[in-house]
């Protein structure tokens, strides 16, 4: 379904984001700059939450949808469920990143 897609490619742009401001903290962290780190970090902890807020939509909308629709596509559930899988496995590293 389209709606699924779209919040996929949604969580996906916010995450890359996150790993983007993350590297880039670390990076102004090395360098000694703190002022540049702590905003880079916040902008990716922001990211992580908008990423996060989608998952939670995504997961309430297909939750819904599958009561509705019970014989939803495998292929498009195991879409999701390997999108899923990404998402918390990507989350974990910029969360790991966060914490250096």
């Amino acid at each position: 379904m389209k709606k699924i897609k779209e919040y996929v490619d949604g969580i996906d742009e916010e995450i890359c984001g996150a790993k983007d401001y993350i590297e880039k903290a670390l990076w102004y962290k090395a360098q000694g700059n703190t002022i540049r780190y702590n905003k880079y970090k916040e902008m990716a902890i922001q990211e992580l939450g908008h990423a996060d807020a989608l998952h939670t939509y995504a997961v309430e909308d297909i939750a819904k949808l599958q009561e509705v629709y019970p014989d939803v596509p495998a292929d498009m559930m195991d879409k999701w469920n390997n999108s899923h899988k990404e998402y918390v496995e990507r989350v974990a590293w910029i969360k790991q990143m966060l914490s250096m």
